[in-house]
């Protein structure tokens, strides 16, 4: 490859579409491009993991691309199609569309059933152990210095999202 070429600008047009790229060792993978660095002209490509519907990112570095195409791959989706079936599916997830006011307020009964302590401060974050721990929207994560009581808090996270599951799916009510 000459150092004059340059991948992101001869390929930009092709990111977020089907591509099949040529390496200079013959072989030759496809995928959807990802995107190119502009500087060091890497190339990242979303590739299809196996049988199901997950990819992984494979990173092609610069001086390894001999060629890079569109791909006439019917079963490569292109980036707008990816972004747009991990929309639906995000929106179909009760859990994950749920808002974070009703989040939180599921949480507190859940909390108060647990015997936590807890206060909601003025920014919307909850305190937990007057202040030993805290918990931001969207009440996924807890910060916490003492590993012992982060520990335990993550499991109660853990159980609260289990029983939100089993409510979703009609078995039963919030408790510890």
């Amino acid at each position: 490859m000459s150092s004059e070429r340059s991948l992101f600008g001869e390929f930009k047009e092709l990111i977020g579409l089907p591509v099949r790229v040529q390496l200079q060792d013959r072989t030759s993978t496809s995928g959807v491009l990802y995107c190119v660095d502009p500087e060091a002209d890497h190339v990242a490509l979303l590739c299809p993991s196996g049988q199901d519907a997950s990819y992984s990112i494979k990173i092609l570095l610069a001086h390894h691309v001999k060629t890079l195409a569109a791909s006439d791959d019917e079963n490569l989706p292109t980036l707008a199609e990816l972004q747009e079936s991990l929309r639906v599916d995000s929106d179909a997830n009760e859990e994950d569309s749920m808002s974070p006011h009703h989040r939180r307020e599921q949480l507190s009964q859940f909390l108060s059933k647990s015997f936590v302590p807890f206060e909601t401060a003025a920014d919307g974050s909850m305190r937990l152990f007057g202040g030993a721990a805290t918990l931001r929207e969207p009440f996924r994560t807890v910060e916490c210095a003492n590993g012992q009581l982060l520990r335990r808090l993550q499991q109660l996270l853990g159980q609260f999202d289990h029983q939100l599951k089993l409510n979703a799916e009609g078995a039963g009510g919030i408790s510890p």
